[in-house]
């Protein structure tokens, strides 16, 4: 069994030194009670951009939004990620963390991206290659959807909005990935019912009985604004069954125990991978295709 823990926490904006500082209480909180993964969601170092929604305000007391936001992303060979590195070989735990990243080679370029901290170190980074609305306005998008060994299997990252692109979950699974991680940081208008409670299940049950993986869906808590984060972090297994959800949008941690032998056991039974036909849907889908 993998013990994953979901870190369903409330990034303070533009606040990196806090936000890292909170996120290693919660790895060593976590580690002591038995985790061997802990996820953390989207730019959990730098909160959501501004403004949360096309025409929106500027929220941030600052003289220019993109420059804090480009300040507040880490270096990826900075003393940020390197004391949570030094924190998961310590505890001996995987983390997963959404972050903003700032490109070394090009000053000013920066990146919504999850990394991968094994207990040897950096093991990978996913730069969200699918980016929702005013994420446009500041991120460089990815071009690459890498999977990792990481916990006796293989590993693969995704961002939020990258779920609406069943491709993302499909390619990672056909380069053998087990577990996929999907990191969030979505949000409505504070004050509005949840027009869906069960969004986030839907979807990652979805993805995962497309593939047969286990999908562990982490997003923010908390309130930026007059926008709400939504919470209600889950996990799925291979077969769909639901290992653990959350029904709130508070702060909370999300603890599932994941068996690394439903994967086979689902796919063996299912067929979906006998069956896969990609000569057949290649006739239809090319890198050409065009929207309809």
């Amino acid at each position: 069994m993998i013990h994953a823990h979901l870190v369903q926490f409330d990034a303070t904006p533009l606040d990196p030194a806090r936000n890292f500082a909170r996120m290693a209480e919660w790895i060593t909180a976590e580690a002591r009670a038995g985790a061997e993964v802990i996820l953390f969601p989207e730019l959990s170092n730098t909160g959501y951009v501004e403004p949360l929604v096309p025409g929106g305000p500027i929220l941030a007391d600052v003289p220019h939004y993109g420059a804090a936001l480009c300040a507040a992303c880490a270096d990826p060979a900075g003393e940020e990620i390197a004391q949570l590195a030094r924190l998961a070989a310590e505890l001996r735990v995987t983390v997963v963390a959404g972050l903003g990243l700032r490109e070394a080679r090009r000053a000013g370029v920066i990146h919504n991206a999850s990394v991968l901290i094994t207990p040897e170190g950096i093991a990978g980074t996913y730069v969200k290659t699918h980016q929702w609305q005013n994420e446009k306005l500041y991120f460089t998008p990815g071009d690459a959807l890498p999977v990792f060994p990481a916990l006796g299997t293989t590993l693969g990252m995704q961002i939020c909005y990258d779920i609406r692109f069943p491709e993302v979950t499909r390619a990672l699974a056909v380069q053998g990935a087990e577990i996929v991680t999907s990191v969030w940081a979505s949000f409505g208008a504070d004050g509005a019912p949840v027009a869906d409670e069960g969004l986030f299940l839907h979807r990652a049950y979805t993805r995962a009985v497309e593939n047969g993986v286990f999908f562990l869906s982490c997003n923010r808590a908390g309130l930026h604004g007059d926008q709400r984060f939504f919470g209600r972090s889950c996990a799925i297994a291979p077969d769909g069954t639901v290992l653990g959800a959350l029904d709130h949008d508070r702060e909370d941690v999300l603890r599932v125990a994941l068996d690394l032998g439903a994967v086979a056991r689902y796919r063996s039974f299912t067929g979906i991978w006998a069956d896969h036909r990609p000569a057949l849907y290649a006739r239809h889908l090319s890198p050409e295709e065009t929207t309809p």
